[in-house]
């Protein structure tokens, strides 16, 4: 998960309570935070484009602008920040006014709802009808008033970068735009456009103009999200009223509109093909506006056919159970305890029937996008309730004795991988289980089996289906690493899946080690290299078969064979390995040579 750096200054000031260091680390760990500590961060800004970016005093100076790649940055002084690894779940916390609002409520100095009424800008979007069949939903905001210090606009930057991540699936299904208002003349119109029928000077440029075509093929960001764009013949666009380009979703602003720290008014879009993910991001995104000051103001958006206010603040609603919170929780609290513990994590909670405490009406906010069945608000009651006022049971048992626990052998396997591979310099990621047909097979070139474990219904259109290998992980994680500093080495441990029938499930699960090399001098030797190693240290031979597969360069891959030390017995097919094809490295964003290799630890279990 992302670790970012929340001002401690700012964070305070927000909350309204003079706070310890201990006193607000366990507040943010009651939350589910993982508070990584607090540390002293250096601030550079960078002169061609302008982005804030913050290095901690324990990571190498910053040598390049993560925007615009541009290599002279400017030191603008330090800052104290408490280090938090996000939440997926919980992007209303992903910057320092959501989290105040969410600590304002469990510490007691301001519960219940949030009153989020936005009055009617007066402006509108008109969305063009040709649009419709690429990126069809489009929400958008007024803020007025805001005071864009060196913190703020860092703080709005990285809470775009970090919706992006999290509810937009990086851009695939919500993608932000944020610009200066007064640079504007309203009404908006969002439309398409062909590749070669306009020009405009895009975000982090030298300030030439582009055509959407070569914005695609040249500008950083372009090529980094081509692949969202691929296969259509016109691509979005947003405009005002004098023919201005705001943008072309979901790649790039135009420079023109740029917020800058003189900005004191602010026009925000979000668009994207998933009409849920649009509208709640927009919400994360007005909230912590009006959070922090400004006027936010709604805006009309005119379809084909029908129209809408955006943003949609309306909190839903929701029914809770006390006696399925007891059942759940394993204590029994007061149904006045469990509603005064739901306004501390800010809902609002109402008898569903009158003179009755059986049942809750709950209003859940419109930030909130992690509310979706009646557990989920259970687990808010323990929140707010306090785990800590839960005492500790011995659970009764039918006979009164005991085992001791003891590692499995494939645990055992696993965890002295770990040890080999970091001690020769490897770093362990983890990649979620859940992946996309795309995203899986046609971004590697693989074809993808018929016969995969597939989810009934997915909650979202990259995450469909069990995976299958543990490639695509290692390469999203380089792809967005890609500007850090080479060469860069990473494995992943992890269950793999496929179909089987005489299983109790249907589905085998069999758990893989992947490794990933990139840098300017990596190479299939590279690679074998480490397996030799890895190899000797679990007391096998290697040997390696030449075998060509789609994912990596002609005559770069091979078959990974093993037999143990001292042994007569055929040699195992291990896994594969080799040099990916350059075009698997365009669609992850990749800009170094890359080697994978991978091979089931299931097959040494014996």
């Amino acid at each position: 998960m992302p670790l970012i750096g929340i001002p401690l200054a700012r964070l305070l000031a927000s909350i309204g309570k003079a706070l310890s260091r201990e006193e607000l680390q366990a507040a943010l760990e009651s939350l589910g935070c993982d508070v990584e500590g607090f540390s002293v961060a250096s601030r550079y800004s960078c002169d061609n484009c302008g982005h804030l970016t913050d290095i901690l005093d324990s990571e190498p100076a910053a040598g390049m602008c993560p925007n615009c790649s541009g290599s002279t940055l400017s030191h603008q002084g330090t800052v104290e920040v408490v280090r938090i690894n996000l939440l997926p779940v919980r992007p209303d916390l992903f910057d320092a006014h959501g989290l105040a609002r969410a600590l304002r409520g469990l510490l007691g100095l301001e519960t219940g709802l949030a009153d989020y009424t936005f009055k009617a800008s007066g402006y509108t979007c008109m969305v063009e009808r040709d649009v419709q069949e690429i990126r069809p939903w489009i929400a958008c905001c007024v803020a007025r008033g805001v005071t864009l210090d060196g913190d703020t606009l860092r703080g709005l930057m990285k809470l775009q970068e970090n919706l992006h991540w999290a509810l937009g699936r990086d851009r695939r299904r919500a993608s932000i735009g944020i610009y200066d208002l007064d640079t504007l003349q309203p009404d908006f119109h969002y439309c398409s456009i062909l590749p070669e029928e306009v020009e405009f000077v895009p975000l982090a440029t030298s300030g030439s103009t582009m055509t959407p075509r070569r914005i695609l093929e040249q500008h950083p960001k372009g090529i980094a999200y081509a692949h969202l764009l691929r296969g259509f013949e016109r691509y979005p666009l947003l405009r005002d009223s004098t023919g201005r380009i705001l943008s072309m979703p979901p790649i790039i602003n135009s420079d023109d509109t740029k917020v800058t720290p003189q900005t004191r008014n602010l026009l925000v879009d979000v668009t994207g093909p998933d009409r849920a993910a649009v509208h709640r991001t927009l919400a994360v995104i007005a909230s912590s506006l009006s959070d922090a000051g400004a006027d936010v103001q709604t805006v009309r958006i005119v379809y084909p056919g029908h129209q809408e206010e955006t943003p949609t603040m309306t909190p839903s609603r929701m029914i809770l159970s006390v006696a399925y919170t007891w059942q759940l929780l394993g204590v029994k609290p007061e149904p006045d305890a469990i509603r005064e513990s739901l306004k501390r994590m800010r809902f609002e909670a109402q008898p569903a029937s009158p003179g009755s405490l059986e049942k809750f009406q709950v209003s859940v906010p419109a930030y909130r996008c992690d509310i979706m069945h009646e557990c989920d608000l259970v687990e808010e009651v323990g929140i707010g309730y306090g785990y800590q006022q839960i005492a500790a049971q011995t659970q009764a048992t039918a006979r009164l004795a005991f085992t001791v626990g003891k590692p499995l052998h494939r645990e055992e396997l696993a965890e002295l991988c770990r040890t080999v591979l970091t001690g020769l310099g490897f770093l362990e990621t983890m990649s979620l289980a859940l992946t996309s047909p795309q995203l899986h097979f046609t971004r590697l070139r693989l074809s993808s089996s018929s016969e995969r474990p597939r989810l009934q219904n997915p909650v979202s259109s990259d995450q469909t289906e069990l995976r299958a290998h543990l490639f695509s992980g290692l390469l999203q994680t380089l792809g967005s690493n890609s500007d850090a500093r080479m060469p860069q080495h990473i494995f992943e441990i992890g269950d793999c899946f496929d179909i089987d029938e005489g299983s109790e499930t249907g589905v085998k699960s069999t758990q893989k080690l992947a490794i990933a090399m990139a840098g300017a001098n990596v190479s299939f030797a590279s690679c074998r290299s480490v397996l030799e190693a890895l190899s000797s240290e679990l007391g096998l031979l290697i040997q390696m078969e030449p075998a060509d597969s789609p994912l990596f360069i002609r005559g770069r891959g091979a078959r990974i064979l093993v037999s143990r030390v001292g042994h007569p017995e055929p040699a195992l097919d291990w896994g594969t390995t080799g040099e990916i094809h350059p075009e698997v490295m365009e669609s992850f964003g990749i800009r170094q040579p890359v080697a994978l290799a991978e091979v089931s630890l299931d097959s040494l279990v014996t």
